[in-house]
């Protein structure tokens, strides 16, 4: 098993399977992992409000915060995924439990369950890269403002 056919996993799966089922479960169903991942996101989501706010005062930490919780989402997630996909017929009942909605059909919305993680810690790096890319243009702004 190579990384290319990790890849190609990755390519295949059918994301519209979320739509039929309880991602808050999915995720739960990957263990601690799983939870870490969920963890990170809710981090990523507070420090950019605190930082909207200005209770983080320095951009510095904020972006540091923000990058760095979002870098280690996308590791685990991505750890979380592959390890998963790895070991699959050990793993598969209890990833993939019929509490969290239909069962997979398919290989490809089988494909969709697995990455969860991953694509979760996707996203909670483009968060906090977004939310960077907001205190570099509001924040530099606003003292631009104040100062004239």
């Amino acid at each position: 098993m190579s990384h290319r056919a990790f890849w190609d996993y990755i390519k295949s799966a059918q994301f519209r399977f979320y739509q039929e089922r309880d991602l808050s479960l999915d995720l739960c169903h990957n263990g601690w992992p799983g939870w870490l991942v969920g963890a990170l996101a809710v981090a990523t989501s507070v420090v950019f409000l605190l930082a909207i706010f200005h209770t983080i005062p320095a951009r510095r930490h904020v972006t540091g915060l923000l990058l760095g919780l979002g870098l280690a989402a996308v590791l685990v997630g991505a750890a979380t995924s592959y390890s998963h996909w790895r070991r699959l017929e050990a793993v598969e009942a209890k990833l993939i439990r019929a509490t969290a909605g239909p069962p997979p059909a398919t290989e490809e919305q089988k494909a969709a369950v697995v990455l969860l993680p991953l694509l979760l810690g996707t996203a909670t790096l483009v968060l906090g890269a977004a939310g960077c890319l907001y205190m570099a243009v509001f924040w530099v702004g606003g003292r631009a403002r104040s100062a004239g």
